[in-house]
């Protein structure tokens, strides 16, 4: 418990820099604050499923970290004496049409609805109103072309274009009605899924647009933040815990499979284990992968390229790994470092967190020099890849590609090259 507090309060402690310190808003701070979650949600010891975590796993976490810091200041130095985006004309564009962007948006809830009715007719149902929740996800995913099931959800995007919109315009009622009830029904469209995952990426992304477009002190903060979070809280509570009463009655099945003794916990505490078990599982699986590729071979980057031999068909090409001897059958995920363990071993802890450093540096200061349409929106999804850095290996699902690909596309379609002004 002592751990718990120790790493609760570093992260506290690290958004708050993030919020205000120096680098402010920066990559560092936010992915700090992040992992100082990872490490001390884990050391809570709920699960007798868990191993504890050895000297050598602590040491290589911590020089993940510090690898990831290196590569802050190392490629802010780059990027700021060498800024790539002032080289390339098309990523400069600073006019956003509303009319185009409004297009765009209903175009993309027009498809949401077709490919909505395609999944229906090829799955039979949705996963939220199937008998059986949990295996009806599977199954549908199997049953479903990825292209149908990717589109039915495409209110992960145009969600939060809606809200880049608001804030672009200064919201109001008679002026956007049209797309606060485009956001309604796709909020219910993403709950048919029954994915946290899907609502938190909204969550995340449109509150970090709105501190990045409209720059709230502390009162408007204590306006926006608030409702919007409870709002999002009673969806994210609500969904795991229909979808197991759906599929496993009063038997607490997480809790069960999990090996933890929840028959003490109340409502809320129940609610929150979904969350506990998801961050700390998600350690134990790079823990084991780290250890099943010191006695197997590596993968050698397939599983890194996974969601584009996935897409092309290059079934030779695809990783050959079995998920159920690195750690359980049914984990699949450990930390945005888990594909890369598995595709180079422990060196994945000293050099990955260095080059992803780069990357997000590099959103970061394009954000901070340009400030247009696509700069706004590629570092708002940063920060749900930082904090879902702990939950989830994003860099393998072939959906991360796709929405960049679509913002870009967006980006040239809404944008001029001219000054930040409402067209």
């Amino acid at each position: 418990m002592l751990l718990f507090i120790f790493f609760t309060i570093l992260a506290l402690a690290f958004f708050y820099l993030f919020i205000r310190g120096p680098y402010k808003q920066s990559p560092l701070w936010l992915m700090l604050s992040a992992w100082m979650i990872g490490l001390g949600v884990p050391q809570l010891h709920l699960s007798r499923l868990e191993k504890d975590w050895y000297p050598e796993y602590w040491g290589l976490v911590l020089i993940s970290l510090l690898s990831f810091s290196l590569g802050f200041f190392v490629f802010y130095y780059i990027w700021e004496h060498w800024p790539i985006w002032n080289k390339v004309k098309f990523l400069v564009k600073d006019t956003v049409s509303v009319k185009n962007l409004r297009i765009v948006i209903y175009v993309l809830f027009a498809v949401s609805l077709v490919a909505l009715y395609l999944f229906y007719v090829r799955a039979g149902n949705f996963p939220l109103l199937a008998e059986d929740t949990d295996v009806f996800r599977f199954e549908a995913d199997e049953q479903v072309p990825g292209l149908i099931n990717y589109t039915a959800q495409f209110a992960r995007l145009f969600i939060p274009l809606s809200f880049f919109l608001f804030f672009f315009e200064g919201f109001g009622w008679r002026k956007h009605w049209d797309l606060v009830l485009l956001s309604l029904l796709g909020t219910i469209a993403l709950i048919l899924f029954a994915s946290r995952t899907q609502i938190f990426f909204i969550d995340l992304w449109v509150m970090a647009l709105y501190l990045f477009m409209r720059r709230p002190n502390w009162k408007q903060a204590l306006k926006f933040y608030p409702v919007f979070l409870l709002i999002s809280i009673l969806v994210l509570a609500a969904v795991p815990l229909y979808r197991q009463y759906k599929s496993y009655g009063t038997t607490d099945y997480l809790a069960g499979v999990t090996a933890i003794d929840s028959s003490g916990y109340n409502p809320f505490k129940k609610a929150l284990l979904p969350i506990y078990v998801g961050v700390s599982f998600n350690q134990q699986a790079l823990l084991h992968a780290h250890e099943y590729y010191e006695t197997h071979p590596i993968q050698n980057g397939r599983v890194t390229l996974d969601p584009f031999t996935n897409i092309l068909g290059l079934d030779k090409l695809k990783s050959d790994f079995d998920l159920c001897q690195i750690f359980k059958c049914w984990w699949n995920t450990g930390t945005y470092l888990f594909p890369f363990v598995q595709d180079f071993g422990a060196k994945a802890f000293y050099f990955i967190p260095f080059l992803m450093a780069g990357i997000l540096t590099l959103l970061w200061r394009y954000w901070i020099d340009v400030k247009n349409f696509l700069s706004h929106n590629l570092y708002a999804y940063a920060v749900f890849f930082m904090v879902m850095t702990i939950y989830l290996s994003f860099t393998v699902r072939a959906e991360m590609y796709l929405d960049l690909f679509l913002l870009l596309a967006i980006y040239l379609f809404v944008s001029k090259t001219h000054s930040y002004s409402r067209v």
